[in-house]
């Protein structure tokens, strides 16, 4: 039987030019849909009406699909369409901007011209441009290689500073001696050093940096083109060496730093296959190298895998490194207290290295058991949530948030990436919960019929309040970073988490799930923070107007009662990290005879709930399961032709892609 859909867009709905095939105004559609996409109607094919919507109740734990919110977005610059995957922020914001727009109406937030566009920069040095391959002067160096190992300390570890710092004097005591393949990574340095610069004013390294960047051509990316033109690593792949390795890692940072996500994730690709045929996967392959050989291939590795994590969360994509590939301690972090106490910023780096592998192997279980099979439940949850709970293992006291006001500058800027990558595992895991959640109250609060009735339980509570916790000390962590002046307007790791966290809260705020006291102050400083990084990243630009004109919508909202309370305590925050025995009470719902608390670990701690559960029980107390399918009702009491409900669950990629 042929399949041949007849949609008609439902009013005030636009679609992507990319998406329109010229000879014929029909939108191209991912073969067979089984159902309509949300802002589609009309007839479909027959049997496709024999798919059941009914989610059956589990008799042992909550359980809920993940949202099908994966994104085809248009790349303007080359008119291909991208994939962003479920884990991706990009793909949350669309189904805020649904949810928002059958609440609200239309408003600047849901009819934002480019939000079918992913932004993709372009270069800036005009054609014809000569390369001279002449190094800054030797101030101007030391300050950019610097800057360079302050703002990758606790995710980047490409490089041992001292022996860099060496042979940095050696280039500029006899140049022509230097190997053209460390003049590449040295320019790459400079590149990256320059792009992440954030110097306290009215120093000599302020004064330098703020000359450079008052030039008319962009330094930066003449760093990068004079890399590329030393000895570029992307030509002859296939005979790829160490040094490349490293230098593919560098130029994928740069691309994540230019806004060039897409390029930064082909050049990691790159880079990844490179070290797997170099065996820096596999421990054994270690003994033949000397000892700091050794250690300077470990850490490279665990840089990739870090870099790794972070592009398959920020993409929604597949993750290039898999655990079960590798042996021995490649990717095993030591704990704290095996650790001597650092003395400098090379053994700080060291120590949160160690921090962000932890949680980027509680992230990758998160995309393997929670995305990639698009459902979860609160006992697979918990299970992760105990994961988490180890990370305190590995983060010694001199990366804990609360050094973050007297720390150095290369102290600090570990301390925000490691914390940040922490608390992003956390909303990660609990943001199924909290749309659930989301969904369930402004159903409720519209009085929308449901097919049946519907309990948020205790457990997937717990989830949901943890993700917004997490997500409003994210934002107070980089507010942290930004009143002390060691915030890069182009560090593409915290810019990304703070948009992550920042949607959240505001999401919250929108549905008035919980009562997040400092929540205003929180989103007024994320934006605050934006427009800072806005005056040189074009990506700032654009997130600071999505979080500006969602914060709009809030503001205009009637205020309604809330059925769940954050605690009332001057900052909700301030207990995130602490002990269970130091954690303070929060005030339950009127009726509510529970008692929660602020702490993250008790949040998360379903074992310390009252009655018969236990961590890992298979008693669900009596809790009904969440239909996921319920909350694809939008617009809300939507009906399909047939009498069955409208869902999103078997759209695949939001409905676009190539096709004929």
């Amino acid at each position: 039987m042929s399949f041949e859909p007849k949609y008609e867009l439902c009013p005030g709905t636009e679609l992507p030019k990319a998406a329109v095939n010229p000879g014929n105004p029909q939108p191209l559609l991912s073969p067979p849909l089984l159902h309509a996409p949300p802002f589609l109607k009309g007839k479909e094919d027959k049997d496709s009406r024999a798919i059941s919507h009914e989610t059956v109740a589990s008799d042992k734990d909550e359980e809920a699909p993940i949202f099908t919110t994966s994104r085809m977005l248009l790349d303007p610059a080359t008119g291909r369409l991208l994939y962003i995957g479920d884990s991706a922020s990009l793909s949350f914001l669309q189904l805020v901007r649904m949810i928002v727009e059958n609440v609200s109406g239309r408003s600047p937030f849901t009819t934002d011209p480019r939000r079918h566009q992913i932004l993709e920069n372009t270069t800036s040095i005009p054609q014809g441009f000569r390369h001279t391959h002449v190094l800054p002067d030797s101030q101007t160096a030391l300050i950019l290689v610097e800057s360079f190992f302050i703002n990758t300390n606790g995710i980047l570890h490409v490089f041992d500073e001292k022996l860099f710092f060496a042979e940095l004097e050696r280039c500029y005591f006899d140049p022509l001696k230097i190997d053209p393949s460390w003049l590449c990574l040295l320019n790459l340095v400079f590149s990256i050093g320059l792009l992440l610069a954030s110097p306290a004013p009215n120093t000599i390294e302020s004064n330098t940096i703020e000359k450079l960047r008052a030039e008319p051509i962009d330094h930066a990316e003449i760093f990068y083109l004079n890399a590329k033109n030393l000895n570029d690593p992307s030509s002859g792949f296939e005979d790829a060496g160490y040094w490349s390795i490293q230098a593919l890692l560098l130029m994928t940072l740069y691309m994540l730093a230019v806004s060039k996500r897409n390029a930064a994730f082909a050049y990691f690709g790159m880079a990844v296959r490179s070290a797997f045929a170099l065996g820096l996967h596999r421990e054994e392959t270690y003994v033949i190298f000397q000892n700091p050989e050794r250690k300077s291939r470990r850490n490279l590795w665990r840089s990739l895998y870090i870099f790794d994590r972070f592009l398959s969360l920020s993409l929604g994509r597949p993750t290039a490194i898999s655990e079960d590939d590798c042996s021995g301690d490649t990717l095993k972090p030591i704990e704290f207290s095996l650790l001597p106490p650092p003395i400098d910023s090379s053994e700080i780096n060291f120590l949160g290295l160690q921090a962000s592998l932890k949680t980027c192997h509680v992230i990758g279980i998160i995309l393997k058991k929670v995305y990639q099979t698009r459902r979860v439940s609160t006992k697979l949850a918990q299970e992760i949530a105990e994961e988490c709970k180890k990370w305190h293992q590995h983060v010694g006291p001199s990366l804990h948030w609360a050094q973050a006001s007297t720390a150095t500058p290369s102290q600090g800027v570990a301390i925000l990436h490691v914390n940040l990558f922490y608390c992003h595992s956390i909303i990660l895991l609990c943001r199924p919960f909290f749309l659930a959640h989301l969904m369930g109250e402004i159903k409720k609060a519209s009085g929308t019929p449901m097919l049946r009735p519907q309990r948020f339980g205790q457990r997937m509570e717990r989830f949901a309040l943890a993700c917004v916790i997490a997500s409003t000390h994210s934002i107070l962590l980089v507010q942290n970073a930004f009143d002390r002046g060691i915030l890069s307007r182009r560090n593409p790791v915290s810019l990304y988490f703070l948009f992550a966290a920042s949607l959240i809260v505001l999401s919250n705020e929108f549905g008035q799930v919980y009562v997040n006291p400092p929540a205003k102050a929180r989103i007024n400083s994320a934006i605050h923070i934006m427009a800072y990084c806005a005056e040189t990243d074009p990506q700032a630009l654009r997130l600071m107007y999505i979080l500006t004109t969602f914060r709009d919508v809030v503001a205009s909202q009637n205020d309604r009662p809330r059925t769940r309370l954050l605690p009332t305590a001057e900052d909700p925050m301030a207990n995130l990290f602490t002990p269970l025995e130091a954690d303070f009470p929060l005030l339950p719902p009127p009726g509510d005879e529970r008692v929660r608390t602020g702490s993250l670990s008790e949040v998360l701690d379903l074992g310390a709930m009252p009655g018969p559960l236990t961590v890992g029980s298979d008693d669900s107390s009596g809790e009904e399961a969440i239909d996921f399918e319920s909350f694809w009702n939008w617009p809300l009491g939507a009906q399909r032709f047939d009498g069955a409900v409208v869902g999103d669950g078997s759209v695949p990629l939001y409905a676009l892609a190539h096709g004929t």
